[in-house]
């Protein structure tokens, strides 16, 4: 249950095709990321994945023209298999959006822990800010909603594209 909520995945592939050729496929679907500006010029990418593949590895995302924070960073690793190349896949939020959901959810739930200590201890219920006094809460569940919905409906986007790319089925999730 937790897994389904969680904002990463590994999985694993199998393609029939070998490592070699399937590393030249690979090259063939993604292009290299352009540079970050701040002109007002989106970028126009003609592959359906950016990155770079180094050695029998990748780390790719998908080619979007818009701003996603959800948007999975994928990195895998392809070793040649008995009847073709079995291909190991994680995907994760970038780095500073794990960070940027970390404190801010931290915060949030140290307000839900100091809300419920005076509920249980303190008993105090003013009725001035009774329905304010739930916020966190409610901040709380809507941060946890919007980052597995986020991320796991873009994941599920990926991973059609990487059986399509990686001509592989997944066979362990």
């Amino acid at each position: 249950m937790i897994k389904k909520i969680l904002p990463f995945e590994k999985l694993v592939y199998r393609s029939t095709l070998p490592k070699d050729e399937l590393l030249v496929h690979l090259q063939n679907e993604i292009e290299a990321e352009k540079p970050f500006s701040f002109r007002a010029n989106k970028f126009i990418y003609s592959k359906p994945y950016i990155g770079k593949i180094y050695n029998d590895s990748f780390e790719i995302k998908r080619a979007i023209n818009y701003r996603n924070s959800f948007l999975p960073q994928i990195k895998g690793e392809i070793k040649d298999d008995l009847n073709g190349s079995k291909i190991t896949v994680k995907m994760n939020l970038i780095e500073i959006v794990k960070v940027f959901m970390i404190i801010w959810l931290s915060g949030v739930l140290v307000g839900c822990l100091v809300i419920s200590y005076n509920l249980i201890f303190k008993n105090d219920l003013n009725s001035e800010g009774t329905y304010f006094m739930f916020t966190p809460f409610f901040m709380l569940l809507f941060g946890v909603v919007l980052v597995s919905l986020g991320f796991k409906v873009e994941s599920k986007k990926s991973k059609k594209d990487l059986e399509k790319i990686l001509k592989a089925k997944i066979i362990e999730m």
